[in-house]
């Protein structure tokens, strides 16, 4: 019996799920789209800087619930999140504790600090333990700290709301609230292009840009319109059913090839069909265009109802969630009001590598290296594109903002970027160190997040939103802000309410950087250990099945590795981590 291939949408369905321009969520409300940059350990800054928006917003919900005179009537609401590698997983802590009060900065009862200030280190990436069910070599750290922790995240339960500061209902959410996680598919997506003339043939093709689509239902959201779609997996903070598949995913967008395991993921087969493209015409409205995935190649004889895929890190190839969110929130073919006055949305991008990315060599050098000039090139080339990050900083437009690093490091003068972060060297890997070193990083994030909501995210006093209903004199007086040092007046699109202006994040200073004064003890011998563990699941791989040429071939390869190779290998990732760390002045 043939499988029977899902049917392809009608235009109704099509127009209602993918809209060319999509209509205000709401009248009266201010919509935002998070997007969340790759990180890898300095996800710690992105965790700071959504703990303190989502404290912002509890605080700011509070007083509207208690009818303070504190609290302008207006809404803000946040719809979309997208985001890969760390910033995808934090996309998904947010998903998780959305339905919980929970408390806010350096507490361990914090799920946004703990996974990150309290998480995994390098001690745990060096370890020599056996990860079940893995045979060969799958990766060059060990991932089980990591899937223990991600386990802790998804399982995550906090105090019911309404207790401590958090509102009784998280209102400032969408319901649902939607969660995009970029991923690298490795397997990919196959398309066929027909061509015209006598022969029929087609150009085939795998698409590999790939995300896992996930729905939250809120509790007292602002309806998020359609409710429901066929290509997403439903959440409920109450109930177990698929965070499960929120944890794979998570594992899956952060699987920096080679340094992590490659994950396997499942989704529905009609999943598949739920991607599109819009068509310009030469006339009239542009055509929404199904892509339709070669249906015979997709459906495996197992199970032809799901598809079973290999994903690896989405900021690989496919850091571009702002897009994803960018026409979440405007439609496929619509624009965001980029004027002060008249803007009613906005995509708020996190990214704590927003400077300028290290050349590469000037000269062709060795294969070996060629190797991570390579792959960091594939990176930064995946990376938001300049014009977004143009846009998000020209003070004419206040449709895309960026928070990004701002702090003094070690330093008198104030940096930008990952020289303002301790764990900003080494690509991000610098952080598993030490775990001060992100605790630093946190504790920036919420700094500059308040910095942000207090300064930067405000809009010309004349905003549509800011009228004489929502806003009173006594509000407009405590809520003023200079973005960039205008003299025109603005105010808060997320007013701060008088407990957070009382008692502001610290600032981070010179005194605050972290500094080891030795390197973690026994590093050297941990990654030795590492490197032997690494060694004999590759050779086990490889070893040829006759007995007499595995004795002679494992004889020679064990004297020359305990000799040579390994020592080599072993001061050489210690001489780099002793490099980044003083480059940092973290040692």
């Amino acid at each position: 019996m043939s499988p029977i291939y899902p049917d392809d949408l009608p235009k109704e369905e099509l127009a209602e799920l993918f809209p060319l321009e999509r209509p205000r969520i709401r009248e009266n409300t201010f919509e935002i789209g998070l997007v969340l940059a790759g990180t890898v350990s300095a996800g710690a800054y992105t965790a700071g800087v959504l703990d303190y928006i989502i404290e912002a917003l509890d605080s700011w919900t509070r007083a509207k619930e208690q009818r303070s005179p504190d609290a302008p009537k207006h809404e803000v609401v946040i719809s979309t999140i997208a985001g890969a590698s760390g910033g995808a997983i934090n996309g998904a802590i947010l998903t998780r504790a959305a339905g919980w009060s929970f408390q806010h900065g350096s507490d361990r009862d914090n799920p946004f600090y703990s996974t990150w200030a309290h998480g995994v280190d390098l001690s745990d990436l060096l370890s020599t333990q056996v990860e079940p069910g893995i045979d060969g070599f799958a990766s060059l750290f060990n991932c089980k700290a990591i899937e223990k922790k991600t386990a802790a995240a998804i399982a995550y339960q906090g105090e019911e709301l309404g207790a401590g500061a958090s509102p009784a209902q998280r209102s400032y959410l969408a319901n649902p609230l939607r969660l995009f996680m970029m991923v690298n598919n490795v397997t990919g997506v196959p398309y066929t292009i027909p061509m015209t003339g006598e022969s029929k043939l087609g150009r085939d093709f795998l698409a590999h840009a790939d995300f896992m689509r996930f729905a939250l239902a809120v509790d007292g959201g602002v309806p998020n319109c359609p409710m429901s779609r066929p290509d997403e997996i439903v959440l409920r903070s109450c109930a177990t059913e698929n965070w499960d598949r929120l944890g794979a995913a998570a594992l899956a967008t952060s699987a920096f090839p080679f340094a992590f395991r490659a994950r396997p993921l499942t989704r529905a087969l009609r999943t598949a069909a739920y991607r599109v493209v819009v068509i310009p015409a030469e006339s009239g409205a542009p055509e929404i265009k199904q892509l339709i995935p070669n249906w015979e190649r997709l459906v495996e004889d197992a199970d032809p109802s799901v598809v079973n895929f290999v994903a690896v890190d989405g900021g690989t190839i496919n850091n571009e969630p702002l897009d994803v969110v960018r026409t979440a929130l405007a439609g496929l073919n619509g624009r965001n009001k980029r004027q002060g006055t008249e803007a009613d949305r906005a995509v708020l991008m996190i990214d704590p590598f927003s400077d300028p990315d290290t050349l590469g060599p000037r000269q062709p050098p060795g294969v070996l290296n060629l190797l991570m000039p390579f792959i960091t090139s594939l990176i930064y080339q995946a990376r938001f594109r300049p014009e977004d990050i143009a846009l998000a900083e020209n003070n004419d437009v206040f449709s895309r903002f960026l928070i990004a690093p701002f702090g003094f490091g070690p330093g008198k003068s104030p940096f930008s970027g990952k020289a303002a972060l301790a764990s900003g060297g080494l690509g991000g890997f610098i952080g598993y160190v030490d775990r001060s070193f992100q605790h630093y990083d946190y504790m920036l994030g919420r700094r500059n997040a308040y910095e942000f909501l207090k300064d930067d995210f405000a809009f010309p006093a004349n905003h549509h939103l800011f009228n004489d209903g929502n806003w009173t004199d006594d509000q407009r007086s405590a809520q003023r802000a200079s973005p960039n040092g205008s003299g025109t007046e603005y105010l808060r699109m997320i007013p701060l309410m008088p407990e957070l202006t009382e008692n502001p994040p610290p600032l981070m200073t010179a005194a605050t950087w972290p500094k080891l004064s030795e390197l973690p003890n026994a590093l050297a011998e941990k990654i030795a250990e590492r490197l032997d563990a690494v060694y004999q699941l590759v050779f086990a791989e490889n070893v040829p099945l006759s007995w007499w040429k595995r004795m002679i071939i494992s004889a020679y390869a064990c004297l020359g590795w305990k000799l040579m190779l390994r020592g080599a290998l072993r001061n050489a990732a210690l001489d780099t981590i002793i490099e980044s760390l003083r480059k940092q002045e973290l040692l």
